[in-house]
């Protein structure tokens, strides 16, 4: 499989890239899984994670850890648990997400938050949390449990650090060189802890680890700010909410760091800010973002050759989220 991998990067390039077989093989045990663990008793928490799973996601992270588990050789029993986790925590932290931006709408649907109230959300999200550390208890191998756990606490206190910095700064105020480091600290983890998750159960040196812990803080921070112009643009959210409630967007800041001091002031009216952004040409963003994917490809020789092609397909598809909003 490996060496088939190879021969394909030489041949046909990464735009034509897809995720490997394994992603695919036993995720239906995991979105089984998954609702098993929506599946409550509790009269009012059954009704709050029903409507939280009415919308599915592109179980992106779950692909990840299968595909990387499978290729590198580890049980299935871990790799499918694990896999089950990393969407159970990413599920929990859209619930607080939403929370802390006062976001109404989640892929089209009302978030939780906004249907049932705030205290329902943090119920909500907090189970989910609860559940994926029960989650790994379900794995045989007591030492990948031991592994798995220590990643995953570590993985959610990092992303506490940075939503923390992101809900308590004023965001008229912040740096261009701030925002990036809030972004990378808050959503970098999630990012590609699938499959470090693998690489830690593999025993791997710490340079594989740290080239995979490069890529995802590129790949983080792309995330973060294609996110931003969804939320300008209204792609399934409710449009310009992280101006209304006054949250960190990247557009915001970087479009205010290039006004005088007097436009700024100008620009303190939230109708004539949201006005100027509209209007705004995206093309100049979308080749930056572009760049910062292509930076995140640089430590990806540094990984084994036959979980290239996972990291590389993750690019491309978000290579093809942000061509959506540039003309060119």
């Amino acid at each position: 499989m490996a060496r088939f991998f190879y021969m394909k990067l030489n041949q046909i390039g990464y735009s034509e890239f897809f995720m490997p077989p394994e992603a695919e093989e036993f995720l239906d045990i995991v979105k089984k899984e998954f609702s098993e663990s929506l599946s409550v008793e509790g009269k009012y928490l059954s009704k709050w994670l029903k409507h939280h799973g009415e919308t599915e996601g592109k179980w992106i992270r779950a692909k990840l850890a299968l595909a990387t588990g499978s290729l590198l050789g580890l049980s299935s029993d871990t790799y499918i648990k694990w896999a089950v986790v990393c969407e159970l925590i990413h599920s929990a932290s859209l619930l607080h997400d939403d929370v802390c931006d006062e976001d109404s709408l989640r892929r089209g649907q009302v978030t939780v938050w906004k249907q049932f109230g705030i205290p329902a959300a943090i119920c909500t999200g907090d189970y989910l949390i609860a559940e994926a550390f029960r989650k790994l208890t379900e794995i045989t191998q007591g030492w990948h449990q031991t592994i798995l756990l220590k990643l995953l606490s570590c993985s959610v206190k990092d992303i506490v650090f940075g939503q923390s910095v992101d809900v308590s700064i004023d965001s008229k105020d912040l740096k261009w060189s701030d925002y990036k480091k809030i972004a990378i600290k808050k959503t970098g983890p999630l990012i590609l802890m699938p499959m470090k998750g693998m690489f830690k159960c593999k025993e791997f040196e710490s340079d594989e680890c740290l080239a995979l812990n490069e890529i995802s803080q590129h790949l983080g921070l792309a995330y973060q700010w294609v996110n931003d112009i969804e939320n300008v643009i209204g792609s399934e959210q409710e449009r310009l909410s992280d101006i209304i409630y006054g949250h960190p967007n990247a557009l915001v800041i970087r479009f205010l760091e290039r006004c005088t001091r007097e436009d700024r002031k100008v620009y303190e009216n939230i109708e004539r800010l949201s006005i100027a952004l509209s209007d705004l040409n995206l093309d100049k963003e979308i080749k930056e973002i572009r760049l910062i994917l292509d930076k995140s490809m640089l430590p990806v020789h540094r990984l084994p050759i036959v979980v290239q092609p996972i990291v590389i397909t993750l690019k491309e598809e978000m290579l093809k989220r942000v061509g959506k909003y540039g003309k060119n």
